[in-house]
């Protein structure tokens, strides 16, 4: 077991077949880096993590009982596919529900990675030989950015990664974006915080800033331009080529919320092993049957 992380929940229990006859959920935890991470374990019918497990990561400031999280457990369930929904710490211990817009803001894309990394880690520890990795909007972004960071040295039990409705990011926007939101000077922002890290205060609050879905927030000045980083890390679609797994990304046919996406793929440059489904009518969350129509496209997805 890692110095760095240690799993919480027994193996021996969730390994067991016995009692699994019906789907059913159990929490469990690790420690990564000095901070708690909570996850929901769901085994399908009949199913222990020997049988395959898909890791769920949820979007913006969300958590893993978000309902797209709780719907995909459940609906996955149904087609014979065990997962484990994750919430991001964001640099709190335990965290639990949205982030809670009046803790300041010092969690990063990096912080993200390492913790997908743990959880993907902690799957091949609880047995699981095949490992599907699924992340929604910001999630998706950050999933595919784990993904083309690891490149070859993907662990070899990972074998399928999905990207449901991932976000994309264009600097060149940017600042159109957050006026429209916040009525707000993007490029103000942008140019103190860049100061302050320059200075090697990257750490250093910037308070009354509107950052994500916080207005009038306290952000540390690095986590505001790690957020608005134009390299790709907060672009999913630019990440595709890098990857080295089999990815199912599903585009929300009627999302109001990542607009671009459809467009952001047909300019991106991508791998053989990119596969695009439209889920029409679907809104970004893929409520309600088209979730189901989600759920069906994985489990293929899965199966082959």
């Amino acid at each position: 077991m890692s110095l760095r992380h240690s799993l919480v929940l027994s193996l021996a229990v969730i390994l067991s077949p016995a009692g699994f006859a019906t789907a059913r959920a159990e929490p469990v935890r690790l420690v990564h880096e000095g901070r708690g991470l909570d996850g929901e374990l769901k085994l399908a019918a009949g199913k222990t993590p020997r049988d395959g497990l898909m890791v769920l990561v949820h979007g913006t400031l969300a958590h893993n009982r978000m309902e797209i999280m709780q719907a995909l457990q459940e609906t996955l369930a149904e087609r014979g596919l065990s997962t484990v929904a994750v919430t991001l710490s964001l640099g709190v211990s335990d965290r639990k529900g949205m982030y809670d817009c009046a803790v300041p803001h010092r969690h990063s894309n990096a912080q993200a990675v390492a913790e997908i990394a743990a959880w993907i880690d902690w799957a091949g520890k609880a047995g699981a030989g095949k490992i599907g990795l699924l992340g929604h909007s910001r999630g998706g972004a950050q999933v595919a950015y784990y993904a083309a960071q690891k490149g070859d040295a993907l662990p070899p039990a990972l074998q399928k990664i999905v990207l449901a409705a991932p976000a994309t990011f264009d600097r060149a926007v940017a600042p159109a974006e957050y006026k429209a939101r916040f009525g707000g000077d993007f490029n103000a922002v942008i140019a103190k915080a860049e100061t302050l890290a320059s200075a090697g205060k990257g750490d250093e609050l910037l308070t009354n800033t509107d950052f994500m879905y916080c207005p009038k927030t306290s952000v540390a000045a690095a986590t505001f331009l790690d957020y608005h980083n134009g390299d790709g890390r907060n672009d999913a679609p630019s990440q595709l080529s890098r990857i080295r797994r089999p990815v199912l990304l599903a585009v929300a046919g009627g999302d109001e919320v990542v607009k671009d996406l459809p467009q952001k793929l047909q300019a991106a440059p991508r791998a053989e092993k990119i596969r695009t489904i439209t889920v029409d009518g679907a809104d970004h969350f893929f409520k309600d049957l088209y979730g189901e129509d989600l759920a069906d496209a994985i489990a293929k997805f899965w199966a082959e």
